[in-house]
């Protein structure tokens, strides 16, 4: 079960007590039966269980076997669980710890009721049930390379809880009391050996301003940095002696520049104008370079605050990552803005290479000039890449056409994310248009639409396909046309196939999709194994459109050509004559069918048929019968008597 903070447990707790208090105000209740609520305890159906926790050091309600006290009872359904989450459960027995909010200092774990960090539930072969070894319990969460150091404080051999207690203390440090106190048991202040040691001052009191608690490569155990009047005894340099009290004399301008002149008179640093040398630096010895009295990112961070832009922080610079702040910034003073050891862009080269980022064959006009502040935020950042805003609006700022696109109808997924890097390098690259590879044969837009570059070697490929001229006929960002055509399809495609638009523009009748110039709906753009680029083969496509003309094809009979193929009669695009064929009706009928044969003669009653007046009677597609008539006919029609109407005859 997920574990409590302490602070939340308490809020539970006092909840749980107020109902109890609101049901005891509603009247008696009759006594409940405790007995009847578990018929049979938990170790005598887990027997099993109550071996395996019965060694080492045992859990007292684990010894009672008393399970219940900490779990539920789980009946038929094999599950376990606790009567309260942790640390709830177990400060019903360790009430001690409902003290902890009037400590000075909480350990962590604690603070957090994750009890479970340091102690078994059950059982341990560790005294207090630790789950490991009090001497490498620590351990887990504090590094100990400053405690095992070429000279070790005889205390650590009797473990860390000579001197710490590990959940709660009113003394920094967890410390078990007042830590120059806590020194003084150990060490005798008014000893001959300790005064001599200290050249003769009367020191009393903080001593870790001068030891290591723990460990040191010095054999006094003096930190690892001390300064020079220190390691040489010398303390009148900088104190005086008044009987027993230690003097610092007052100095203008602050004690240390007595011997630290050397600090340039140009833009410095608050603490340094104001001569707060020891805000930032220990007077006496430190464990960090430069005698700085914390770790160098805390000294920063102690009066420049940071919580508010880590709120959100997606992105950090490498070296505040890694607590460097000194990478970037002087100490003391410095002629560059915020104490920078130099300016953008001088400073940012000195990590980030200005081949890579500056001197590039296409160079970014920002990165150029050096301007990298102009998008990038020198600690951290709520965006990818240290950018000072979303990446779109940033590149928007400057490209304000290209943000007109953003409002267009079909969107480039990159562009429409926001995603300009996912196309364009930002500081500059090796290709047009900053683009991370090149627009040549397609290749930058391969990189995602890989299924298509292999269709581009096929011999059935469009042509601007073929070559990777992809740009040809797409928009790079958005267009207000379905698939990021430039612009109106079929005037895209008629700006190469400029032949096709003079054949529509003189002819009588145009293809419907031809007039709207929906080219899309008859050819691929890309290319198709089926001539002309259609979609699909003859006779298939027409009748995509035109399904009624194969009515009888199935239970009656077809004419060939339009089975074979619809444009042996029919012109694709645009004709001068209706119904868009080739030829007159007539024209196109003779051209197979020769009028002048005692067949055909015979087949008409001896009767010429006029001029294109072959679809007067005969269906052009397919009909319910051989001859491809009609089905509605003329009565006198229909028993051949063409007689009774039409006079001429060949007979």
């Amino acid at each position: 079960m997920r574990e409590l903070g302490l602070r939340s447990c308490l809020r539970l707790m006092l909840a749980g007590a107020g109902l109890m208090v609101l049901l005891a105000a509603c009247g008696p209740a009759a006594p409940i039966d405790r007995t009847a609520e578990i018929r049979r305890t938990c170790a005598q159906c887990h027997p099993e269980m109550v071996e395996r926790f019965s060694t080492g050091v045992v859990h007292a309600p684990i010894a009672e076997k008393r399970c219940e006290s900490c779990h539920l009872p789980h009946g038929l359904v094999p599950i376990v669980l606790m009567r309260q989450p942790v640390p709830v459960v177990c400060m019903n027995c360790h009430d001690d710890f409902k003290d902890f909010e009037t400590a000075t200092v909480t350990h962590e774990p604690v603070a957090e009721g994750s009890c479970q960090s340091c102690h078994d539930p059950h059982n341990s072969e560790n005294d207090n049930l630790l789950v490991t070894a009090a001497d490498e319990l620590c351990f887990e969460c504090h590094d100990n390379s400053s405690f095992t150091r070429t000279t070790v404080h005889s205390p650590l051999e009797a473990g860390c809880s000579s001197c710490h207690v590990p959940h709660m203390a009113d003394h920094q440090g967890l410390l078990t009391m007042q830590a120059d106190t806590l020194c003084a048991s150990c060490h005798a202040t008014d000893d001959a050996g300790f005064i001599s040691a200290h050249s003769d001052y009367p020191v009393t009191g903080r001593c870790v301003d001068c030891h290591a608690q723990h460990s040191s490569t010095d054999a006094g155990l003096l930190r690892e940095v001390v300064h020079d009047p220190v390691r040489g005894g010398d303390c009148n340099s900088c104190h005086q002696l008044d009987g027993q009290a230690i003097l610092t004399p007052e100095v203008e301008g602050g004690l240390c520049v007595m011997c630290h002149y050397d600090v340039p008179e140009m833009a410095q640093h608050a603490p340094v104008m104001m001569g707060d040398c020891q805000a930032c630096h220990n007077e006496h010895a430190s464990e960090y370079d430069g005698m700085l009295n914390q770790p160098p990112t805390t000294v920063c961070l102690s009066c420049h605050d940071q919580n508010e832009r880590d709120r959100g922080t997606r992105s950090v610079h490498d070296p505040v990552a890694k607590g460097a702040c000194m990478d970037c910034h002087q100490g003391h003073a410095s002629e560059s803005q915020a104490l920078l050891k130099n300016d953008s862009p001088a400073l940012c080269f000195d990590c980030h290479d200005r081949g890579t980022y500056a001197d590039t064959a296409n160079p970014h006009m920002p990165s150029e000039n050096g301007m990298c502040l102009d998008c990038h935020a020198s600690h951290k950042s709520e965006q990818g890449n240290l950018l000072v805003e979303r990446e779109a609006n940033l590149c928007f700022t400057c490209h304000r056409q290209t943000r007109s696109e953003m409002g267009l109808f079909s969107q480039h997924r990159p562009f429409a994310q926001g995603q300009c890097s996912g196309c364009h390098a930002p500081h500059g690259g090796e290709h047009d248009g900053l683009l991370v590879q090149t627009a040549t044969g397609g290749a930058i837009c391969f990189s995602c639409h890989g299924d298509l570059e292999l269709q581009t070697s096929e011999e059935t490929a469009h042509m601007p396909f073929a070559d990777g001229d992809c740009l040809l006929c797409h928009g790079p960002h958005g267009t207000d046309q379905a698939g990021l055509i430039k612009g109106q399809p079929g005037q895209v495609c008629l700006d190469c196939h400029g032949n096709v638009e003079d054949e529509i523009s003189t002819a009588t009748f145009s293809h419907e999709p031809v007039a709207e110039k929906d080219c899309a709906a008859c050819h691929s753009g890309h290319g198709t194994p089926h001539d002309g680029y259609l979609k699909r083969g003859q006779p298939a496509l027409c009748l995509g459109c035109h399904g009624e003309v194969a009515q009888y094809w199935r239970d009656g009979a077809m004419h060939q050509p339009a089975a074979q193929d619809c444009s042996i009669c029919h012109a694709a695009h645009g004709s001068d004559f209706k119904a868009m064929t080739v030829s007159s009706v007539g024209e196109l009928c003779a051209s197979c069918h020769d009028q002048g044969t005692p067949r055909f003669a015979a087949a008409h009653e001896g009767i010429i048929p006029g001029a294109d007046s072959c679809v007067s009677c005969h269906d052009p597609h397919g009909g319910q019968e051989q001859d491809l008539l009609y089905p509605v006919r003329h009565q006198p029609f229909t028993p051949n008597n063409c007689i009774a109407c039409h006079e001429g005859s060949t007979q």
